[in-house]
Formats: C-alpha cells, sequence, structure tokens
C-alpha cells in the first residue's frame, strides 16, 4: 500500500457513527483494491482503544484477530444498529422545524436525513414536500410555497422555489442601503435656513436709520403681542418710538400721530389701508398708506 489513495480516519463508537465510517471503509477498499485476506486487518487498525476492546468482547470467545472481515462486519452491525421504532422516527420527522438562521439548503438536506428510518415507501417525496414547506417559519419563501398547485408540486421543485424566493429577499434587503446613502448626500446638500429679519429704512426727523429688529415682539412670557402707542406698530415700544415727539393733527397733543388719536370718530386704524377723506391731509399716514394717490411719494 505504498500508493494510497484517500484517507480513513479512526472509529471511536463514542463520538462517531458506525454506519458513516462503514461507507468509508467499504470505499476506500474499493479505491485501493485491498485484497479480501487484509480487510479484517485494515478494519482492526482503525479502531480506537474503546472500539477494539468492544469488538473482541462482541466475539468472545473467539479471537478477533482470526475472524473474517465479513462476520466481523456482521457483528458490528448487530451491536451499532438496534431496533428502531418507525413511530418514534416519523415523530421527529413531523415535529421538525426549520431552524434560525439555518437556510432552505441545510433545511431539506435534513429534513431528508429524518426520513431515512421513517419508512415512507412511495409516500416519500410527498413526505418530504409537506415537511420541508410546513417546517417553515411565516417568511416570503413559505407564502411563496403556498400558491403553488399541491398536485404538480415535487419535493424538489419546492426547494427551487424556495432558494429563488430567499435569493430575492437578500436582494431586497441590501437595496435600502443604497437609497440610505443617496438620502444623507441630498441631505448633505441642503442649504441651512437662517432665520429672517426685518430692517426698518424710514429715518426719523435728523435721526439715522434703526437697527435691525425681529418681525415680532412680545412683552410678557405668554406670547401676547405687543404695539407702540404711538404709532400702531409692533416692532418696538413707545418709550423708543422716533414719532413719540410729534403733535396729533387732530387733538393737538404730543406723543402720538393722528392715526392712534382716540378722539377721532370711529376706531383708530392701525394700518391706515384706505384713502378716505379723514386721512388724506395726515402726511404719516401717507407716508405708510400702501394706497396713496400722489405719485411722488412713490418714486423709488
Amino acid at each position: 500500500m505504498a500508493n494510497v489513495i484517500g484517507v480513513l480516519c479512526s472509529f471511536d463508537h463514542d463520538a462517531q457513527d458506525w454506519r458513516i465510517f462503514k461507507g468509508r471503509l467499504e470505499q476506500f477498499i474499493k479505491l485501493n483494491a485491498i485484497k479480501s485476506e487484509s480487510k479484517s486487518a485494515l478494519l482492526l487498525t482503525h479502531l480506537s482503544d474503546n472500539s477494539y476492546r468492544l469488538a473482541r468482547n462482541l466475539l468472545h470467545p473467539a479471537v478477533l484477530e482470526e475472524v473474517a472481515f465479513e462476520d466481523l462486519v456482521k457483528k458490528l452491525d448487530q451491536h451499532f444498529t438496534p431496533k428502531r421504532c418507525t413511530f418514534a422516527d416519523r415523530e421527529k420527522f413531523y415535529e421538525a422545524k426549520k431552524s434560525e438562521g439555518e437556510s432552505v439548503e441545510e433545511w431539506a438536506a435534513r429534513v431528508r436525513g429524518l426520513a431515512v428510518d421513517c419508512e415512507f415507501g412511495e409516500a416519500l417525496d410527498m413526505m418530504l414536500r409537506d415537511r420541508f414547506i410546513l417546517g417553515l417559519a411565516p417568511c416570503r419563501e413559505r407564502d411563496r410555497l403556498f400558491e403553488e398547485n399541491a398536485s404538480k408540486l415535487t419535493f424538489a421543485k419546492a426547494l427551487e422555489v424556495a432558494q429563488q424566493a430567499a435569493y430575492a429577499r437578500l436582494a431586497r434587503s441590501k437595496a435600502p442601503a443604497a437609497s440610505d446613502s443617496a438620502a444623507s448626500i441630498v441631505k448633505a446638500t441642503q442649504i441651512k435656513e437662517e432665520p429672517v429679519y426685518r430692517l426698518s429704512g424710514q429715518r426719523a426727523r435728523g435721526g439715522s436709520a434703526a437697527a435691525p429688529a425681529p418681525a415680532r415682539s412680545s412683552d410678557n412670557s405668554s406670547g401676547e403681542v405687543r404695539r407702540c402707542m404711538v404709532c400702531g406698530f409692533k416692532s418696538h415700544d413707545a418709550e423708543k418710538c422716533r414719532f413719540k415727539n410729534y403733535r396729533c393733527q387732530v387733538c393737538n397733543t404730543v406723543g402720538h400721530l393722528k392715526k392712534m388719536c382716540t378722539k377721532r370718530k370711529g376706531e383708530p386704524r392701525l394700518n391706515c389701508l384706505n384713502t378716505e377723506a379723514d386721512s388724506s391731509d395726515c402726511e404719516e399716514c401717507e407716508v405708510y398708506s400702501l394706497r396713496c394717490a400722489r405719485d411722488e411719494r412713490l418714486a423709488c
């Protein structure tokens, strides 16, 4: 055996399956054309100490080294292949479920292994198909298989459909990553919004342009809007109003404009948006009126 093909590991009955080792042993003998008189020696030299001791006890009082290969294998088959209960094996088969993290290929292989000792006979393919489908947890693969025609669906076809659905689900799960990166790029290019302030361009007599001020102000924590009692605008207090030294054209009193005078007929008009007769002679109203009839005041 100078040129040995393949590797045959030692067999330990406490940790390995005899049927698997037996199959590998037969293939090793066939591949290397082992002679009949050397088969028994090949088997005994690949047994662990515990397995060798067990084989000697099983064949007592015969001498282990003198037993033929076929008799040795038969004795080991009888010991390592006990009588099985078909219903117990079928119970394990019917209760099997796909584990979390187990692929559909691994699940299909496990279903096949559970059916080895169930003796399903001609119904094997149908039983494999049903257990494969019903053992799946609620998912896209299961929903896709439920749409198939049960009378035409085989176990092999069910596995193929489940694989396609699994690959499609995996592809969809990777898609949001690309959209998230695109969204982050768009977000990075957005212009930051800044608060808008109103500039007052009017000048008081002999004064300078007012400083920028917020569009709204309040006089208390409740947020109530404060109006100037001199001119009626909301952007400042009466103490800071540039018209506080103006004389009213109605009551001839210093401290407010005509539009805020309480002696006028009717309610004071704060915005002065019309050009009625009672306001046509008010110079201050014409300055702030949006419908002033004098063209020279609208010139830029």
